[in-house]
């Protein structure tokens, strides 16, 4: 091969405008892992229905059975 016709140039490492991009795509993708459900699923102790309640924000909370016939309430933390 000539050189003239050769036009090959050898660029090596990270160009800044496409890291720039991806490192804020990362940031997005941490954000939307991080975030837990809002609801929670209990099972009643009495009687073993599902219960669909939001996630509570103490450490020790009360969850009393939805169901007519039922109606316990399950301690929980305490």
């Amino acid at each position: 091969m000539s050189e003239e016709t050769d036009e090959y140039t050898d660029q090596i490492g990270w160009t800044t405008s496409g890291a720039e991009t991806v490192l804020s795509d990362l940031k997005d993708i941490e954000e939307v892992t991080k975030k837990e459900p809002e609801t929670l699923t209990h099972h009643c102790s009495m009687c073993g229905s599902r219960m669909q309640i939001p996630r509570p924000k103490r450490e020790r909370y009360r969850v009393i059975c939805a169901h007519p016939e039922c109606g316990h309430e399950d301690r929980i933390g305490f």
